[in-house]
């Protein structure tokens, strides 16, 4: 008789049924994220030890399941007391981790990635969905009929998608809300390496499934969950605050050198003090062409940087490689504050950094004139450098005060042409081309190419005066156009380039006579207009290329009072259609 023959009924044999799924061979996710228990027996390895302590909490390390390259850990809370709880999980809940020998840290708060997962919908095609996917100590979900579940003892189970590194590896347990603090707990690695070898592979000759006998429709659902006491991760943007927190605090932390400091740090007080603190040399060679702190911080026009630096430097008028003091970019920040500190530190005021401009003589330009116009050395301007000076600020003026959108603008300065003669030499008849704002216009704004073919023409009085061409694009400057408008005058066009740099271009008697691409921080071999036109400085009432579009206008030869309208694209203009001979 058979073991349990006398337990049991005869029956008929069992009929043919058809598989609900199949197991195929490992995927290249597996073990990746859970263990794989589909394949493998785990080795166990016991651990009895009390990780944490509170008032009324207990937690209880109850051993380890090994896999061939993972491990589970398995924790029990116990619990005399249970509280009534609600609302989200805490972050001052349940915290487990592992320190490993190399310094590595995982925990059960590394936070979540987009984890693809594929599947067979009810028409056999294979579709992909996406879930989020705890990573780190991973902690797995025990399903709704754990058949351990206790009131006041719960299980939690860790997976570790990796074996520990040889050497001393750490269990770090921690639960502000139930008063149990940090607490480490040695693990026995090499039990845990050794274990790994002895983890059973059920199916160590698995081939594909049995195509010749198709799965049947299988479905299976078990809505649970981690254990509710765990800590949770924290989110995408709390991961990101939490960074920016520790990128802060980490930015004072006093510091032998000046590695990791951006371009507008400079302007940074309590960072240079920081650095300083820590041992920083104040008179180093650390930026491009071999500014020193003192430079780039009086750049940056911060006067309580450069009051920091001074007691630590021994030359106030140190020289980076292009032959400029610090003074020289405080004035170029025209911060007065930052220029009084230099000058009361005893800075050179006089002596001429880009012949003949000393940073004193650029000072008498702006409206910080009072503070070297009186002190020893000090020099008077010629008249007629004064005449131009005021001109050139006319002329900026009269492009406003408001902000200007200039990216992608295209602008041309006709001399003395009124706009029919203006419209007729660019090949099209005034009496078609009336005024009206761009949501009238006879093109599609939206549209670039057909935009190209038309331009805005308007008038500009002055002594003398003229004409502006402006597009939202290049052909104001555009060597064709320039040579059709400028017989008998002067055009000059710019185009403001949105992928970079600005281009202008002069035209006389029907000729290409100059050409330039316009940037800031005169050299020298720039044209002496651009230290008129104030392209050296780098703060400034003006709008932003207010100072680009005078020095085009003045190229021209217009003197005028007002011309922010005819550069502004939303203000009515004459629409003109070019010629065929001028499109591009």
């Amino acid at each position: 008789m058979g073991f349990f023959d006398d337990l049991v009924l005869a029956e008929e044999p069992a009929a043919e049924r058809g598989a609900m799924a199949w197991l195929g061979p490992a995927g290249e996710d597996e073990g990746r994220y859970v263990p794989p228990v589909d394949r493998f027996a785990p080795a166990l390895v016991p651990q009895l030890d009390v990780v944490g302590v509170g008032a009324e909490t207990r937690v209880v390390v109850t051993g380890w399941s090994v896999w061939p390259r993972s491990v589970t850990l398995h924790l029990s809370v116990f619990r005399r007391a249970r509280r009534q709880s609600g609302g989200p999980r805490r972050q001052s809940g349940l915290r487990v981790g592992l320190l490993f020998s190399d310094g590595r840290r995982v925990t059960s708060l590394d936070g979540t990635v987009m984890r693809g997962i594929e599947y067979t919908g009810p028409d056999g095609l294979t579709r992909q969905a996406a879930t989020e996917q705890a990573v780190g100590l991973i902690p797995l979900d025990p399903g709704l009929h754990h058949s351990r579940r206790s009131l006041f003892k719960t299980d939690v189970d860790l997976y570790l998608p990796e074996l520990p590194p040889p050497g001393a590896t750490q269990l770090v347990v921690e639960w502000p809300d139930e008063g149990v603090p940090e607490t480490r707990t040695p693990v026995d690695t090499a039990a845990l390496l050794t274990a790994s070898r002895r983890a059973h592979e059920v199916w160590p000759d698995l081939g594909p499934p049995d195509q010749d006998e198709p799965p049947t429709t299988f479905t299976t659902m078990e809505v649970s969950g981690p254990p509710a006491l765990l800590a949770p991760p924290l989110d995408r943007r709390q991961r990101e605050a939490r960074q920016r927190e520790e990128e802060a605090r980490l930015r004072y932390v006093p510091q032998a050198d000046w590695k990791g400091i951006g371009y507008r740090d400079w302007g940074d007080a309590a960072l240079i003090r920081a650095r300083l603190e820590g041992g920083a040399p104040p008179e180093a060679a650390v930026g491009w062409q071999g500014t020193t702190p003192l430079h780039l911080t009086a750049e940056q026009g911060s006067a309580e940087a450069v009051s920091a630096l001074l007691p630590h430097v021994t030359d106030v008028d140190v020289r980076d490689h292009d032959d400029h003091t610090p003074l020289w970019y405080a004035v170029h920040s025209m911060d007065d504050a930052t220029v009084r500190a230099l000058i009361d530190a005893g800075a050179d005021v006089w002596t001429p950094q880009a012949p003949p401009w000393s940073p004193g003589r650029l000072l008498l330009t702006t409206p910080l004139a009072p503070l070297v116009r009186d002190l020893p050395g000090a020099i008077e301007l010629p008249p007629q450098e004064v005449a131009a000076q005021e001109a050139a600020d006319a002329l900026i003026a009269a492009f406003g005060s408001e902000p200007l959108y200039t990216e992608g603008l295209g602008v041309c300065f006709v001399q003395g042409l009124d706009e029919d003669e203006l419209i007729r030499r660019l090949g099209a008849d005034p009496a078609h081309c009336p005024r009206a704002d761009r949501d009238h216009a006879p093109f599609d704004p939206m549209d670039y190419d057909e935009s190209l073919r038309y331009v805005g023409v308007s008038g500009v009085a002055g002594t003398p005066g003229g004409c502006v061409i402006a597009q939202d694009g290049y052909m104001p400057s555009d060597n064709a156009v320039l040579r059709a408008i400028s017989a008998g005058t002067t055009a000059y066009g710019v185009y403001f380039n949105p992928k970079g740099g600005t281009f202008g271009a002069l035209a006389r008697d029907g000729e290409i006579v100059a050409g330039d691409e316009i940037h800031t921080g005169p050299h020298d071999s720039d044209p002496e207009a651009y230290w008129t036109f104030r392209f050296w400085q780098r703060k400034h009432a003006f709008p932003y290329g207010a100072d680009v579009l005078a020095y085009c206008c003045a190229a021209a030869g217009l003197k005028i009072s007002a011309g922010r309208d005819a550069v502004d694209l939303h203000t009515p203009h004459r629409w003109v259609p070019l010629s065929p001979s001028l499109q591009r």
